[in-house]
């Protein structure tokens, strides 16, 4: 039986080793291939014909000379990038299995079109999947689509022009609370994690940035006082979690900090080696979103709604919240982007631009004018 050997280079990427034993000279074999798909297509091939490289590569040259399917197109590209993290290349591995093979994988990508990928999308609603995850997985296949193209099975991207179902716009599902109605959810929040709450809604970080911070991050004796946002919690692979960079390069940046939160972070640097996570449980390990949400969140919304808080709004809402609260003080929104970390202001004003105040006497103003005439 061949074997593969995995070994890990100085830069970080992997190479693969197939290894076997010569039939005739009963000598080890070896050969260093770029991808696990090719690895393990040597040891199909070395196994199904008595560990004969020559057949096993007269197999290869022979398949190479037809065209690959969008299944095998698609793991490909998969294989050929560089940047992604290991939690990303499994998404894109499971989106593949469970989305792409088992559907339209079978089509020689050269013969892939329009009708095609209009029944993909069809049949993934019907399946009733989330628009924002068939627009993941179209974004997958078209990403594959362009490699195809760069590396010749194919003369045009067939994705392009596909109609896809609409997703809702992010202002629809987010929620902003007031002032009190914050306040109405602190009151009840567990002690241990009030101040985290306070962090959360007065900076507009994300959960995973906001856990993942580490008491050398944060500097109180600066003027002004900041926070540092250069990482946040990946999953790799294996599902398990680490501290690797934010969600875009954008998100790496430096927070300004209000007075009354400085006070409130005092009690957590003070005396802390500098490594230490700045947010912790009891027992000094991360916040777990899940955790937190199920023993603390969601009690403390209970809690609020029956003391006449009428929202029911998510963890992450603290960020709307925390967006809001500076468009209301008459924050420009190329600041709000930048404390935000959003890769373009285009991202914040989606968002965020319907609550323009000036935006909104705008609109009432040209209201006014317009019906001038006829208005009495």
């Amino acid at each position: 039986m061949a074997s593969i050997r995995k070994r890990t280079k100085k830069d970080g990427t992997s190479s693969y080793m197939v290894l076997w034993r010569d039939p005739k000279s009963h000598e080890q074999q070896g050969i260093t291939v770029a991808s696990e798909t090719e690895a393990e297509t040597l040891k199909r091939l070395l196994d199904a014909n008595g560990q004969s490289f020559e057949i096993a590569q007269h197999a290869i040259l022979s398949n190479e000379a037809r065209i690959p399917t969008v299944a095998e197109v698609v793991q490909e590209h998969i294989d050929l990038l560089i940047r992604p993290s290991s939690g990303t290349t499994r998404t894109y591995q499971v989106m593949l299995d469970l989305h792409i093979r088992n559907i339209i994988g079978h089509i020689p990508v050269d013969k892939l079109d329009y009708r095609h990928l209009n029944q993909w999308a069809k049949s993934m609603m019907a399946k009733g999947k989330a628009p924002k995850t068939i627009h993941n997985v179209h974004g997958l296949i078209s990403a594959a689509m362009n490699t195809a193209e760069q590396l010749g099975y194919i003369t045009r991207n067939p994705c392009r022009g596909v109609q896809l179902p609409r997703i809702d716009k992010a202002e629809d599902e987010a929620m902003f609370l007031t002032h009190t109605e914050f306040n109405m959810i602190l009151e009840v929040m567990g002690e241990r994690y009030k101040t985290f709450t306070n962090f959360l809604v007065m900076t507009g970080t994300r959960f995973g940035e906001a856990t993942a911070l580490k008491v050398t991050d944060v500097d109180l004796l600066s003027k002004p006082p900041t926070a540092r946002i250069n990482k946040a919690w990946k999953r790799d692979g294996q599902s398990k979690y680490y501290i690797g960079a934010t969600k875009t390069g954008a998100g790496k940046r430096t927070i300004g900090l209000n007075p009354a939160l400085v006070d409130l972070l005092i009690p957590l640097v003070a005396s802390r080696p500098s490594d230490e996570l700045l947010f912790t449980t009891p027992k000094g390990e991360r916040i777990v979103h899940k955790l937190f949400w199920h023993h603390y969140w969601i009690p403390a919304v209970k809690a609020a709604q029956s003391h006449g808080l009428t929202k029911s709004p998510r963890i992450h809402d603290l960020r709307h919240t925390h967006a809001s609260w500076l468009i209301q003080d008459g924050l420009s929104l190329f600041t709000i982007s930048r404390r935000l970390g959003h890769a373009s202001i285009r991202t914040t004003e989606q968002v965020y631009g319907h609550l323009m105040p000036e935006a909104l006497q705008a609109g009432a103003d040209a209201t006014q004018r317009s019906i001038s005439g006829f208005a009495r």
